[in-house]
């Protein structure tokens, strides 16, 4: 698939199963992933990579940092690590910085995210960026090592989709226009 293809066709799977991508694709998603755009060179993106049981270890940080009120909250929060084979955690570690202000490296962490999951696209496997209360947690920041000055800009869930979604079109003309000054 060349990279236009990609680019136009990528769509985001709410449930996603086994396959998840090998060593050697993972590789290449995540060089995509690096390949953002990025003001200073700064490198703020961190990616915490979670699969197998470390899942469900991630769901019990989610649980013991929200303190949920009900049993079905708590499920919840204990599942959602489990809706696919494969999460990618993307942490902004904010950096001091005179000329590069926060907003533009969280922006480069989504860019990353971006790049992944249009790799992850044209690998043929389906991916969908998630956040909720718990990317914005501090407990849920500290108990994955990072500081809570640092943003966690989303959740990469990544799998095989079980269910193919339509593309949906949009018309250029209601989002761009020309502008004349």
């Amino acid at each position: 698939m060349d990279a236009l293809e990609a680019l136009q066709q990528r769509t985001a799977s709410p449930r996603l199963v086994e396959p998840m991508p090998g060593a050697d694709e993972l590789e290449a998603i995540y060089k995509a992933g690096l390949r953002a755009p990025d003001h200073g060179m700064l490198r703020p993106w961190r990616f915490l990579v979670v699969q197998g049981e470390a899942r469900e270890k991630l769901g019990q940080i989610f649980v013991e940092a929200m303190q949920p009120e009900s049993e079905e909250q708590r499920t919840k929060l204990l599942n959602a690590p489990l809706r696919a084979p494969l999460v990618i955690i993307a942490v902004a570690e904010i950096q001091e910085h005179p000329k590069v202000p926060p907003v533009e490296q969280i922006s480069a962490v989504a860019a990353a995210i971006q790049n992944m999951s249009v790799a992850i696209h044209a690998l043929g496997y389906s991916s969908i960026w998630r956040t909720g209360s718990v990317a914005f947690h501090d407990g849920v920041k500290q108990s994955l090592g990072f500081k809570s000055h640092d943003e966690i800009v989303g959740l990469l869930y990544v799998g095989t989709p079980t269910v193919e979604r339509p593309i949906p079109e949009n018309n250029i003309e209601d989002y761009f226009r020309n502008w004349m000054g």
